[in-house]
This record gives C-alpha cells, structure tokens and sequence, in this order.
C-alpha cells in the first residue's frame, strides 16, 4: 500500500491487551488492577491530543500524546486506574511525538507498558520508564539500529524489530531488519533472534503469554511464530498475494488462538480487508470473511468472546463489526472526516473496547480523542479525556 513509512508503521504495531498482557501475565495485570495513587492525580494539560494507548487491564491504561506547553509542544504521558473513567498527567517525554514533520529516527509514537512501574515509548526512537511513568530515559538501539519499527512484550520477555535504515531513506544498503528479545519482560539488554526479514519500513510482533508473532509485511511477506518465545518457525500467510494482499497484523487471544488480518489491493477510499481465525498457532486457519470496501489502512481487535473489530480509515474514518462468529461483517460506525483515523484498537473486556480517533502521531494538526464501545462494537461514542 502506497502510505508513508510513519503511518505503515503504526498500522502494523499494534499489540492488542490480550496479546500485551496473556494468561501468563496475570500478576502484572493484578497489579495494575490493584494500584493506589500514593499522591493528588495531576490534571491532563490543556489542550491534550493522544497519539496511542496502551492497557495493563480493563482498569489500567497508559496514554501517549502531545500538549502546548508555553510555546512548545510537550510530550506527555497519562494513566488511567479506573478503566478511562478519569486520566491524569503522570509524566513526560524528553522527545516529540514521531509524525512525517519530525526529523528522521527523532520522536516516539507508541507506548507499551510491562508493569505499573516499568514501560516503553518507541516509534522511531526508543525511550523507558522504570517509576510508572514519572521519568523515561532514551535507550539505545538494539544493534546499533535506526528505528525501532514494532516492540511487544510476551509474559518472559519484550521484543522488538529494528531497522538499520535512517526514517524516510530513500536509499539503504542494508537487506534485513533485525529481531532481538530482552532476558526478561523488564530487562534492558537485548539479545538478536536469528530471523530472514527483508528490509522494509513497517514490521508488527505480537504476544500472549510464551506465544509470539511477528510479520514482516509484503507479497508474500514474512510470518513467524513461536511457542516458547525463544525458537520461531515460518508459517503461511493467508493472504492471497495474487489479489495484492498482504499480512499485516497478528491478534492473539490464547496461547494457541491468533486472528489475521490481511490488507490491500486498495482503490480509490478502498480496500480489500480479509480476517482469518487460527487456533493452533497459526499452523492452520479458516476464513471469517471480509469487510466492507471503505477504508484502506486498517487495524484489527478481537475480544475474548470472539467478537471482531476492524478499524480503517482513508478519505474517512470507519469501523466494521463481525460479533456473529462466522463471516458477516457490518460497518457500525463510518465519519466523513477526511481520514483522521485510528490507533490502538483494543478490547479491554469482552464488551469494552477503545481506540485513539485522529491520532496526533499522524499529523499535528489532528484530533487526538478517544472512542470507546461498551457494548461489544455496536455502539461508539467519543469520551473525554
């Protein structure tokens, strides 16, 4: 798809909650859930436009964006321990938010808490807290790399892709991105896993519990998994290359049921958008049809009932619905707003499911809101922040 590498990018990033947090992770996720401010919550500056969100539970959320601060723009963190009932400022970022403005391998776009304590901020640079968000460190590059394209975390270790190419390059020499995992959810020193991924400038990897996913998208593209989140081995795309379809995302919901998410072949405000449902690891998989044509870029989140949700956007925003289990989809929300789009789509519980409307990380200018679905995907409605 003809989309700039910041915006291919965090189309292929996302890690829903299930696929963050995993069955092997419950303790961090009690936790989170459990968590008691020991101070006054600080208020949400002003004029605070989100970029991405993340969630530890249905209760804890971490939120990545942008506010004036002066005559600047600061980047700001917020937390949320009732669910997005209430947020407050709990920290900032020595960096901007990464859009197609900023300097090349300059910013972040992401955020992916581990802990209530320990987090990352990445897209393209690479940043880490270690007090809830109070303060974040830049960190290096695993590999002495560029970018970082994708991170996750599984329940024993984080994961990221890495490419050695400077942001926007026209040109590199170099042929492979690079996969590399830390000894341990929290740690900070990254070990390469040995992986054939031709060079590109988007890249995703997913987890739950020990299972791991990452895709190099493409015609064919890369697929692996993993079982034990140390040894990978290739699997097959669904997607059907001689429609220009490429995978693009992995969403799993156990440590053997993934959903797939195949993009492409788009046309004018339209593309193909097909998912398919695995439960053994992705060695398998049966269609669960596809969407309605509106929308180019997409993202994907199922819930833990089997609901599934797919966000797209390109001359206008929109949301398609499958909660019968087989393959009728239905588009519940469509906004003729020009194509502000969407970030972080993620179920939070089996009804509830958020997402970041007209990401700031796109350009400066855009929304930065919230929606939220409390009912399963049938209904949105935005939220205050």
């Amino acid at each position: 798809m003809n989309l700039t590498a910041r915006l291919v990018r965090r189309v292929t990033i996302l890690t829903v909650l299930t696929a963050a947090t995993g069955a092997a992770s419950m303790a961090a996720t009690a936790q989170a859930a459990t968590a008691t401010p020991t101070k006054a919550a600080a208020a949400v500056p002003a004029k605070f436009k989100a970029a991405s969100l993340s969630w530890l539970s249905g209760t804890r959320g971490w939120l990545l964006g942008a506010a004036p601060c002066g005559k600047a723009s600061c980047t700001d963190v917020l937390s949320t321990g009732n669910g997005g009932g209430t947020w407050s400022l709990t920290g900032a970022i020595k960096a901007p938010i990464g859009t197609n403005a900023t300097p090349a391998d300059v910013g972040v776009d992401e955020i992916q808490p581990v802990t209530t304590s320990v987090a990352w901020a990445y897209g393209p640079a690479l940043f880490r807290t270690a007090n809830g968000g109070k303060s974040w460190a830049s960190q290096p590059i695993p590999g002495h790399g560029h970018q970082i394209l994708a991170l996750a975390h599984s329940a024993s270790a984080s994961y990221a892709v890495v490419s050695p190419c400077k942001e926007f390059a026209q040109h590199c020499t170099s042929k492979q991105l690079t996969f590399w995992r830390t000894a341990s959810p929290t740690g900070t020193t990254w070990t390469k896993i040995p992986l054939a991924l031709p060079i590109n400038d988007s890249a995703a990897v997913s987890a739950f519990g020990k299972s791991v996913y990452v895709i190099d998208p493409g015609f064919p593209g890369k697929f692996y998994a993993s079982t034990d989140g140390v040894h990978f081995s290739a699997r097959r795309s669904p997607c059907q290359v001689s429609q220009e379809l490429e995978l693009v995302q992995a969403a799993p919901t156990s440590a053997t049921h993934v959903d797939l998410l195949c993009d492409g072949n788009p046309g004018f405000s339209k593309a193909v958008k097909t998912v398919y449902r695995s439960v053994n690891t992705a060695k398998t998989d049966t269609k669960a049809g596809t969407t309605g044509a509106f929308g180019i870029a997409a993202e994907l989140a199922v819930s833990t009932s089997g609901n599934l949700l797919v966000a797209a956007w390109s001359d206008g925003s929109f949301m398609y619905l499958n909660d019968s289990h087989k393959t009728t989809w239905s588009m519940v929300l469509g906004l003729g707003d020009g194509g502000a789009g969407w970030n972080d789509l993620a179920f939070t519980t089996s009804k509830v499911a958020w997402a970041v409307y007209g990401p700031v990380s796109e350009f400066s200018g855009n929304l930065g809101q919230l929606y939220v679905t409390r009912d399963g995907g049938q209904h949105w409605k935005l939220v205050r922040i």
